[in-house]
């Protein structure tokens, strides 16, 4: 069997929206994939979900994003249980024979570190970003994701890269509040996602 690029896309997606859609466009186009994964995470280390929806719907949610796209939706850390640390998913994926490529949004980027087993993420995995902003004068990658980058490659041998995106500049939580307070979302949602939030009452609480 050939050698194998395979793409991981991972994140709670509470929902999934067209900011996470057009990033994994991108990372498709560019990256040369023979494969993708979208994880939704069942308890993610780094964040409280109260009042949320569960990870069910979550994966459902995914379906229903990113249909059209040559990706799978994983249930992987679902059936697993416990939290959903990255570097347990990237072992159960790893082979000798691929090359794990991991993408990510700036903040969590910007955290890497902080992760659990961190060294051993970036020994399994070469890591992707999606910058949300440009440089300090307007063009190229701010200095706060260089940092980052010339930190990770030299504290962990860390293969990062930019990926070239026009991100959405929207995330999760402002729609969860755009949703509980009645507002149209059209413009960041799929229809078939919002009527699945409506029909379902999610994100009322």
């Amino acid at each position: 069997m050939s050698h194998q690029r395979i793409g991981i896309y991972g994140g709670t997606f509470s929902p999934p929206h067209f900011g996470h859609r057009r990033a994994l466009e991108a990372f498709i186009a560019q990256e040369r994939l023979d494969a993708v994964y979208v994880i939704p995470a069942l308890m993610p280390p780094h964040k409280q979900l109260q009042g949320d929806a569960t990870p069910e719907q979550r994966l459902a949610m995914c379906k229903l994003a990113f249909v059209g796209l040559p990706v799978t939706v994983s249930d992987i850390e679902i059936r697993r249980g416990g939290k959903s640390y990255t570097v347990l998913t990237l072992e159960e994926l790893k082979a000798a024979d691929t090359t794990l490529v991991m993408l990510c949004g700036t903040d969590m980027f910007l955290t890497l570190d902080k992760w659990y087993q961190p060294e051993r993420i970036f020994e399994l995995a070469e890591i992707v970003f999606v910058q949300r902003e440009t440089g300090e004068a307007g063009d190229g990658i701010p200095e706060k994701l260089k940092k980052q980058q010339d930190f990770l490659r030299q504290t962990y041998h860390a293969t990062t890269r930019p990926l070239a995106c026009d991100a959405l500049m929207i995330s999760s939580s402002d729609l969860r509040t755009a949703i509980q307070g009645g507002c149209d979302t059209s413009a960041y949602l799929a229809p078939q996602v919002r009527r699945y939030i409506d029909t379902w009452n999610l994100y009322r609480a």
